[in-house]
């Protein structure tokens, strides 16, 4: 007993060496801030926008890709000239050719892209398997993935001539997949594959991949001024007989369970944006980043154990509405 207990205390200690290790490693930065040119997608709002702001503040040149001219305006407005914006909508193949020539054109002569910043995506219409169209997947797909690979596979060239980053905004849904929101789910497994074996590929011309996995936090596309039009809109649009197999109940209480669980999520954006920026300015940076207490302690966990334990977990806790044709039978 005495030798089981002194084991694991040595592990314990072991773990608490490394996690000290693994602190002070990722402290050192790259430094040259000046030259250090990063381009961040999707910062209208949301952890690109605060991403855009912190690297100005540290002097950081950025590019800043925005859906909408309000968004320019706002960045514009609140920061200096190091940071330019222009217009990007990475689901639009022509929008990313226009990108990259704006940024090559207004690189200095000779100098490449140190970071990419894939921050866009959108949450699309959450619901069941049966709720969702392929039109669903398309849409979120063509943003959170296609758009990611298009913009990653555009930049390369200026990313390898820096040896430069590029971080991907992926999920801890990825890891463990959230039933609630399959189209998203999807698009987040998709990234963190591509992720992978961009990673393996691009470290032979020293260029460096991090994945950012963020567990849920409060941002607009997590709202409940997001989600709640968007389920009454989805509730609206399905079949007559998808409503009436699952009922209008069944959809009242999945927004009821929604609301439950938006009163738990992180309100620490700024953990994810500490994240993205060790990424792109580290001189160590990790290979991946999971981001949040939910992330590390129940997400993370339940990947660990077995599926229909981890599904029967789930399960429990969320306690899903029944539908209604499994009421009447």
């Amino acid at each position: 007993m005495a030798c089981a207990f002194s084991l694991c205390l040595y592990g314990i200690g072991l773990f608490i060496l490394y996690k000290i290790v693994d602190r002070l490693i990722r402290l050192p930065r790259v430094g040259n801030y000046m030259n250090r040119y990063i381009l961040i997608t999707g910062c209208d709002s949301g952890f690109g926008n605060m991403l855009a702001k912190r690297l100005n503040s540290l002097g950081v040149p950025v590019f800043a890709g925005c859906l909408t001219e309000k968004g320019e305006d706002e960045l514009r407005k609140s920061c200096s000239p190091l940071l330019k914006t222009f217009r990007l909508d990475v689901s639009d193949p022509s929008s990313v050719r226009k990108a990259f020539d704006f940024v090559k054109a207004n690189l200095p002569k000779g100098q490449g892209l140190w970071g990419l910043m894939n921050n866009a995506g959108i949450l699309g219409r959450a619901g069941r398997v049966e709720w969702n169209t392929l039109d669903d997947y398309k849409h979120v797909n063509s943003v959170n993935s296609y758009g990611l690979i298009d913009m990653t596979v555009t930049f390369l060239p200026l990313i390898k001539q820096a040896k430069g980053r590029i971080v991907n905004t992926a999920s801890v849904v990825a890891r463990f997949a959230y039933p609630a929101s399959v189209p998203y789910t999807v698009s987040k497994y998709m990234v963190e594959g591509f992720s992978d074996c961009l990673r393996r590929q691009l470290n032979q011309f020293g260029v460096t991949t991090v994945i950012i996995e963020p567990g849920f936090h409060n941002t607009p596309i997590t709202s409940l001024e997001a989600v709640n039009p968007m389920l009454r809109s989805f509730w609206e649009s399905l079949t007559p007989e998808i409503r009436d197999e699952f009922g209008e109940e069944y959809y009242r209480e999945s927004g009821r369970i929604y609301e439950k669980f938006h009163a738990r999520i992180s309100d620490r954006p700024m953990d994810v944006v500490d994240a993205y920026e060790e990424a792109l300015l580290a001189l160590m940076p990790r290979a991946r980043y999971l981001i949040g207490a939910d992330a590390n302690y129940f997400w993370l966990p339940l990947q660990m154990l077995p599926e229909r334990l981890g599904d029967w977990i789930l399960e429990y806790l969320a306690k899903p509405p029944i539908p209604a044709s499994m009421k009447r039978r």
